[in-house]
């Protein structure tokens, strides 16, 4: 029964591997027309306005709780704020595929950061797999033989923005715990203004924004609406409802969704070196993060 039940798919999780296996194309599509700054700051400013209007609507709270105000913050200045500059500017030079792979690492780090306070436990297990994970991103990234090209140092600066989500997703955790995950993804975001106004004002005040096509408005209305409010909503959810182990597991599948986006839209074939890297790296991370026999469902935790 609980076999069964571990395999049970969490559907707003299913979104968010589609929304955001898309969403790496997509970037690329809109930067025909925007540089990462401009994107960046513009898509901050049309989520924080949608949300709030949707909350509002919903008639979803927004108000701290007593002392929650600093943590909410912390949370939306690492994982809506510096996560999403070194995202967007790595993927400015990283390829599709490599960026979705090297941020197909966010469950280890996620397990790795929750041990750092006490919200993991440190197993052998997971010290293989987080090895093994890293090094199909090694071998996805060195077999392409970019040396120290534009393409490494994106996928390395993506890498970081992995490192930097983590951190976020597990200070997020306590904090959806007990209250709608589209409410608490909004009262983080005041928190990441204090990166990302002064990273892209300049950007968007030089922007000639009559002059942006229709692909990149659509684009940027994706990001906005799709693989914004609705993946990082339903990421929450999950987050919230399985827990941050289980819900980080999704980065199994971007990946191979945004090779296959990337082959569809850009004609990006996925190369055979980083094919074997996601292959190891997708195997680590199940090592390290797969939840086992005795410890699938801890007393008090949902099923996926």
């Amino acid at each position: 029964m609980a076999a069964s039940r571990r395999l049970q798919v969490h559907p707003a999780l299913v979104f968010v591997v589609v929304a955001w296996g898309l969403n790496f194309s997509v970037l690329k599509l809109l930067y025909r027309d925007l540089t990462p700054a401009a994107t960046g700051l513009a898509r901050y400013v049309l989520m924080v306005v949608c949300l709030v209007a949707v909350c509002l609507g919903l008639r979803r709270p927004l108000r701290y709780g007593p002392g929650e105000a600093w943590r909410f913050n912390v949370a939306g200045f690492l994982g809506s704020g510096l996560y999403m500059v070194l995202f967007l500017e790595g993927m400015k030079g990283a390829p599709a595929a490599l960026g979705a792979i090297a941020l197909a690492t966010v469950p280890i780090l996620t397990m790795l950061m929750g041990a750092a306070v006490g919200q993991e436990r440190l197993t052998a297990r997971l010290i293989v797999g987080s090895l093994t994970g890293f090094a199909g991103v090694a071998v996805a990234v060195l077999g392409r033989g970019t040396g120290l090209s534009g393409e490494l140092t994106g996928t390395l600066t993506v890498l970081a923005s992995a490192v930097v989500w983590s951190v976020s997703v597990v200070a997020m955790r306590p904090l959806v715990a007990t209250r709608d995950p589209m409410a608490a993804f909004t009262l983080s975001l005041p928190g990441a203004a204090l990166v990302l106004v002064p990273y892209g004002w300049g950007a968007v005040a030089e922007t000639d924004w009559g002059a942006v096509s229709s692909v990149g408005w659509l684009s940027l209305a994706y990001l906005v609406s799709v693989a914004g409010v609705g993946a990082f909503t339903a990421y929450y959810r999950g987050l919230s409802d399985v827990g941050p182990a289980r819900a980080t597991m999704v980065q199994y599948f971007v990946p191979p969704t945004a090779a296959f986006f990337a082959w569809l839209l850009l004609g990006q074939p996925l190369r055979f070196t980083e094919g074997v890297g996601l292959l190891i790296a997708i195997a680590g991370v199940a090592l390290a993060t797969w939840p086992t026999k005795a410890a699938a469902l801890p007393p008090g935790e949902a099923a996926p």
